[in-house]
């Protein structure tokens, strides 16, 4: 599906304006819809098919870093070669490690901050203690949407695989019943949220494993007396 075709979808679905037609006022308003849940659905969770691999180099004296303009938010990060992962800091904490006595802003690296963005908007972090000799920086990152606009409406869907496109259009026509006032668009609007939800589920689920360990034999024993009992014939 392109975005063109989920718009023209929702507009005979909810019946709001003129399929087809991309340059009136109910297309420019379910191209809104549509950016806005594109953002809200990318915030809502870090998909695995959203992550991107990352690697920085972080010496004695480039312990600020600009990531990539691709970069929108950072998921895990470690150094490669070492056990164990950075730890991201909230300022405050970083200034009360800072001002500790006798804390050097040389050593080991054990975390990061957020420093803003720059002029561009891309994500500044820094890395300390200052590691006293480079580090490579491994991790996942996810990755930076932008809003479509209607040069982008006959290309694909950048960013959202097709499994995730049915949400999109379940927000986008839930949103479009409720400007018009249709009642139907608070019970849209819920079963969206609810597949939100469940496919955030679905991601987090494990993968089954085999049992290295073989149960107690009480838990065997309890278990083989369940499956006992008086048959009727």
């Amino acid at each position: 599906m392109t975005p063109e075709g989920l718009i023209n979808l929702t507009k005979r679905t909810a019946r709001l304006g003129a399929s087809g037609n991309n340059s009136d006022q109910a297309a420019s308003d379910i191209l809104s819809y549509l950016n806005n849940r594109r953002f809200e659905i990318w915030r809502y969770h870090d998909w695995d098919w959203s992550l991107d691999d990352i690697s920085l180099t972080v010496g004695p004296t480039t312990y600020d870093q600009t990531l990539p303009s691709t970069v929108g938010e950072v998921t895990e990060l470690a150094i490669q070669g070492s056990s164990g992962i950075l730890r991201r800091y909230s300022r405050h904490a970083y200034l009360q490690w800072q001002k500790r006595p006798n804390t050097a802003d040389a050593g080991d690296l054990v975390g990061y901050i957020y420093r803003g963005r720059d002029a561009s908007g891309n994500i500044k972090v820094r890395f300390f203690a200052a590691p006293s000799e480079s580090k490579t920086i491994e991790g996942w990152a996810k990755k930076r949407i932008s809003a479509l606009t209607a040069s982008d409406l006959t290309t694909s869907f950048a960013y959202f695989p097709e499994e995730m496109q049915d949400l999109l259009y379940k927000f986008v026509l839930a949103d479009a019943y409720r400007q018009m006032g249709d009642t139907r668009g608070d019970l849209e609007l819920r079963r969206a949220y609810d597949s939100l939800k469940n496919l955030v589920g679905e991601e987090e689920s494990q993968a089954d494993l085999e049992i290295q360990t073989p149960p107690p034999d009480y838990l065997r024993f309890v278990r083989r007396a369940r499956g006992k009992g008086t048959q009727v014939a």
